[in-house]
C-alpha cells in the first residue's frame, strides 16, 4: 500500500459485519433512511465514513460487538478517521481505471488476471480500489498511455465520464418533473428506455419497475417487452 493515508471507508458489507447483521440490512436501513446518502461514490459503489456509520449505533437495538471496531480498522492500513471529507479520497476503481486508460472493464479485468496490473491499495465489499498514485506509478513502469482530460477529472473528483459533443443523451434537457413522471416505451425504443433510466439514476431518483401481463392483442401500443417475455416497465 502505498504512503498515501486512505479515510475509514465502509461499504454495505463492512457495515453489515460491523454490527453483526444480514449482508442485506444495510441495504434495508437506507430504505428506510436509517443509513443517509454515501459520502463517497467509486466506480457506481457507495461507500460511508466510518464516523457516519457509528452515528447509526443504538444500545440494545444496534450494537457494535466488542472488538469488532478494532477488527476493522486493521483491516485499513494507514487508515484514519474524518468526520467529513474536504475532498474525495484518490482512491479509483476498475471503472475509473478504463476511463483514464480508455479501455474497456473487460481489458482492466484481464489485466488483472494476467498479473500486469498493480494489486488493489485496498478492497472494500469485494471491490478492488487503488490509490491514483499506485496506478500512475505502475502505469509508468509498464509504459502506458494515460488520457490526460480523464485523469484530471478524476483529480477532481469527478467519476462520470463526459460525452463527446454531439452525444450528449436528450434526456439531460428534461426538467426534474419530466425526469420523475412514469414513462412507458415501445419495442423499438429500448435504447432510450435505457438512458431513460439511467438518467434517473444519475439524478437521484429511484425506478419501480411494473411488468404488464396480457396477450399481445391487448398490450399497449406504447409498452417495452422485457427480455424474459414478460412485460415491463414504468420507470
Amino acid at each position: 500500500m502505498g504512503v498515501e493515508r486512505i479515510p475509514y471507508l465502509l461499504g454495505h458489507s463492512e457495515i453489515a459485519r460491523l454490527f453483526d447483521v444480514a449482508p442485506d440490512t444495510p441495504q434495508l436501513w437506507r430504505k428506510r433512511a436509517l443509513l443517509g446518502d454515501p459520502d463517497v461514490v467509486i466506480s457506481g459503489k457507495p461507500y460511508w465514513l466510518l464516523s457516519t456509520v457509528l452515528a447509526l449505533a443504538k444500545p440494545g437495538q444496534r450494537d457494535v460487538p466488542p472488538g469488532r471496531l478494532d477488527e476493522y480498522k486493521a483491516s485499513i492500513p494507514n487508515g484514519y478517521f474524518a468526520q467529513v471529507l474536504a475532498e474525495p479520497p484518490s482512491l479509483i476503481g476498475i471503472k475509473e481505471l478504463a476511463w483514464i486508460f480508455g479501455k474497456k472493464h473487460t481489458d482492466i479485468s484481464q489485466w488483472r488476471n494476467r498479473g500486469t496490473l498493480a494489486p488493489p491499495d485496498l478492497t472494500l465489499s469485494g471491490a478492488p480500489l487503488w490509490l491514483l498514485d499506485t496506478i500512475l506509478l505502475d502505469a509508468e513502469r509498464r509504459n502506458r498511455t494515460i488520457a490526460a482530460e480523464a485523469l484530471e477529472s478524476v483529480r477532481r473528483g469527478d467519476r462520470e465520464q463526459i460525452k463527446p459533443r454531439g452525444q450528449r443523451d436528450a434526456l439531460v434537457r428534461d426538467s426534474d418533473e419530466t425526469l420523475s413522471t412514469a414513462r412507458t416505451f415501445t419495442n423499438s425504443e429500448s435504447a432510450a428506455a435505457i438512458v431513460f433510466v439511467r438518467h434517473l439514476f444519475r439524478a437521484g431518483y429511484e425506478v419501480e419497475v411494473r411488468p404488464y401481463r396480457s396477450n399481445a392483442s391487448s398490450r399497449p401500443t406504447n409498452q417495452l417487452p422485457s427480455q424474459n417475455g414478460e412485460d415491463a416497465d414504468k420507470a
